[in-house]
């Protein structure tokens, strides 16, 4: 993947006027298939290039049936894309949108708790400073 996405402020404030109630429900089962911890295994495994089912299998040691139904489930709803090549299957991800949108609440999540964990560090400094005795 080698592609440069640009959002500025005012495409995402035209997305929340824009965007009728009907499609978030749309919007909604995206998020409810990232909500998976599976399928985001899946998805990392699908960033570099595509990959047969056992391939995937191996990638993120997982039972055949289970990464199987998910992907399905993942092809079913326009997640990922697959190709047939004889007996083996082949899948990808249909839209690199999607692994963006992964990459930028991992970085969220990531942030927020190093936010949090910063706040604890100061509290844990601050006990301990008021814990000391003074000298005079």
């Amino acid at each position: 993947m080698n592609k440069t996405f640009t959002i500025t402020t005012d495409e995402v404030t035209k997305w929340n006027l824009i965007l009728p109630d009907e499609m978030l429900e749309a919007v909604s089962n995206r998020f409810k298939l990232l909500s998976e911890p599976m399928r985001l295994k899946i998805l990392r495994a699908l960033c570099d290039r595509e990959r047969t089912v056992q391939e995937i299998v191996n990638a993120i040691n997982a039972n055949q049936a289970n990464v199987s139904k998910h992907l399905a489930l993942m092809y079913d709803n326009g997640m990922v894309t697959r190709r047939k090549d004889g007996l083996k299957c082949y899948y990808r991800i249909a839209d690199d949108s999607t692994v963006f949108a992964c990459y930028l609440t991992s970085k969220s999540v990531v942030e927020n708790l190093q936010h949090r964990l910063n706040q604890v560090q100061n509290f844990k400094s601050t006990l301990q400073n008021e814990a000391t005795p003074t000298t005079h």
